[in-house]
C-alpha cells in the first residue's frame, strides 16, 4: 500500500499542502498528520482526497505515485 507515502507526495509537490487540505477536508491539521500515518484511511476520507488530487483510489493506493509523475 502507497497510501501515506502518496499523501506525503501530494502534500509536498502539489498547491495543495497540508494545511490547505486540512480546511478543505474540514478536518484539524493534527487529523492530516494521523492520515499520513495510516495506510487504512476511511473510505469517505480516501474518495475525498482522490477528489481533491484528481487522481483514481487504485492509484492512490496502489501506485507510487512519485515515480509516475517524473
Amino acid at each position: 500500500m502507497f497510501f501515506k507515502e502518496n499523501l506525503k507526495y501530494l502534500t509536498k509537490n502539489t498547491e495543495i499542502n497540508q494545511n490547505k487540505l486540512a480546511s478543505i477536508l474540514g478536518i484539524s491539521r493534527q487529523s492530516i498528520t494521523s492520515l499520513l500515518n495510516t495506510d487504512n484511511p476511511r473510505a469517505n476520507t480516501l474518495l475525498k482526497i482522490s477528489q481533491i488530487y484528481n487522481v483514481s483510489i487504485d492509484d492512490l493506493l496502489k501506485k507510487d505515485l512519485s515515480k509516475e509523475n517524473n
